[in-house]
């Protein structure tokens, strides 16, 4: 054998054993559907959110406590009158290309989410920087925003008004830096059409099979990439949970998050899965805008008719709680040491087994006695196995219990999504997970103005309510703002809350460190390999 022969033997068998390597230090986790986008501005979704969450960082991270920290700023300052924060990034900042991570990438991350040609469904959150709202509603100009970038490594964040949230706020993925020369190419797909994906966080995207897999490496040029102790994470897309399963249980898969209702009891009795604390709601909403959802009456009706309790114990099966109201538990009340916000108002606004009488007088009343003369309609949901089952559950408690007829539609994630803001539905499928830590996170759904506000309501109370919130450094005022808004919210009923989130999952054994957060995000820069 030839020395040329014996080299390249070498060095093929050193590329299987890096590969071997890189494949033992490879994390597989069932994103389970294909993101709409993963633009930090753009992206509403816990999917897409998951994502970015890996691969972009802000002024502020995300701790494993799920507080705010210290990221990409290493420390901040404060001026006596809470107007004026300024941050210091840390030194040597690099995207994933090796080019320097600056002021100016901030500035522009920030300007994008207030500039409303993008049409952030977030916007509002910035609304407390200087000029904020007014150049969102083109009332002042970019120039005119509270952003000062003296030099390379600090950004002054002038204020409107001081926001008690700000912290939290800036750890949201619509803070996250943008670099000007990548974006201006193609400002709404450059996170969907460029590979590799150039970003600031743990891991970048080096490889995106869309509506199959997405591969996210370590960034070599993280400030803190000493602590990322694997080379990459591998996400796939695995819509049917029982296929998920099936993935996990033959090792191709070593996360999954979402798992057949039916296996669920047996996986968790076994103790082979966990349950993970999760701050959100599952619920149902009304088209208020469309006959016959337009009439409260009819939306009380179909509400009280629900049966909470058999949804989680015969449906869902993975320790969720019946929802009575629309806050759940756990999400800090007055006291962030003391009695959660919904102990504050254990007000029981729905019950959690079917009212029957109460809802057929309803129904009666606007003019449905017996469910006579109501229009046939249609729910609709994004399809998997659990969201099925609910549909086909809730199909059923409205005919036995109003003797309506719903019709059920399935579609897909991304069509489904333009159906609920198009609000082209009667009825539709819904569930919202925590931002951050405050019942303004869900609130701020239904104000008027709002993107996500789906459902078309419209109670200037409500909005009062919820602007004042958003800037109320009274801790106890503030709260009592939103509880007054979770009662109209539920007074009017353009949501069906249904029952309160938990998070059956399935880790493999090899894998630590990986945070499941109770927003449902998953952080994998702890995350290692035995």
């Amino acid at each position: 054998m030839n020395g040329k022969k014996v080299l390249s033997l070498l060095a093929g068998a050193m590329l299987l054993a890096t590969a071997a390597c890189g494949a033992d230090k490879m994390v597989t986790f069932n994103l389970a559907v294909e993101p709409r986008t993963i633009d930090p501005v753009l992206n509403n979704a816990v999917d897409g959110s998951i994502v970015i969450v890996n691969i972009f960082e802000g002024l502020v991270r995300i701790g494993f406590n799920d507080a705010p920290e210290p990221g990409c700023a290493e420390s901040w300052d404060v001026s006596d009158d809470g107007m004026t924060w300024t941050f210091h990034l840390r030194d040597g900042l690099k995207w994933s290309d090796g080019k320097p991570l600056t002021s100016d990438d901030f500035r522009y991350g920030f300007e994008r989410l207030l500039d409303s040609a993008n049409a952030s469904p977030y916007a509002y959150l910035g609304y407390f920087i200087k000029n904020g709202e007014k150049f969102f509603k083109g009332q002042a100009k970019v120039e005119d925003l509270g952003i000062e970038t003296p030099d390379d490594r600090t950004v002054i964040l002038h204020l409107d008004y001081q926001a008690p949230l700000l912290l939290d706020y800036l750890s949201y993925h619509v803070f996250y830096p943008a670099r000007r020369d990548i974006v201006s190419k193609d400002p709404r797909g450059w996170t969907l059409n460029t590979q590799p994906l150039v970003c600031n966080g743990p891991f970048f995207v080096s490889e995106w099979k869309h509506n199959s897999e997405m591969t996210l490496q370590k960034n070599p040029y993280y400030w803190d990439a000493d602590n990322v102790k694997i080379d990459a994470v591998k996400m796939v897309m695995i819509t049917d949970s029982n296929t998920a399963l099936a993935a996990y249980k033959s090792g191709n898969v070593d996360l999954i998050n979402q798992l057949p209702p039916l296996m669920t009891p047996q996986l968790l009795a076994s103790g082979e899965a966990k349950v993970a604390p999760t701050l959100g709601t599952s619920f149902s909403v009304f088209n208020t805008t469309r006959k016959p959802f337009d009439d409260v009456r009819v939306r009380k009706a179909f509400a009280l008719a629900v049966d909470r309790q058999v949804l989680v114990d015969k449906v869902t099966m993975g320790g969720q709680k019946p929802a009575q109201a629309f806050i759940p538990f756990i999400i800090p009340g007055v006291d962030p040491a003391g009695k959660d916000f919904r102990a504050e108002d254990p007000t029981e606004y729905l019950p959690i087994h079917a009212d029957v009488a109460a809802a057929q007088k309803l129904l009666e009343e606007a003019g449905y006695p017996g469910g006579k003369g109501f229009p046939t309609v249609t729910y609709v949901y994004n399809g998997n196995p659990t969201n099925k089952a609910i549909a086909e559950a809730l199909q059923a408690m409205w005919k036995q219990n109003l003797g309506v007829t719903v019709e059920l539609s399935q579609q897909e994630w991304k069509v489904f999504i333009d159906t609920r803001v198009q609000k082209n539905y009667d009825i539709a499928r819904h569930a919202y997970l925590v931002d951050f830590f405050d019942a303004a996170s869900l609130l701020d759904l239904w104000i008027s103005d709002s993107f996500e506000n789906v459902v078309g309501f419209n109670n200037a109370e409500y909005d009062a309510l919820m602007r004042d919130s958003a800037r109320q450094m009274d801790r106890a005022k503030r709260i009592d703002d939103l509880h007054k808004a979770e009662k109209i919210l539920l007074e009017n009923m353009p949501v069906l809350p249904l029952y309160y989130y938990s998070t059956p999952y399935l880790l493999k054994s090899r894998v630590e460190g990986v945070y499941l957060s109770p927003r449902n995000w998953v952080f994998f820069r702890g995350a290692s390999v035995k």
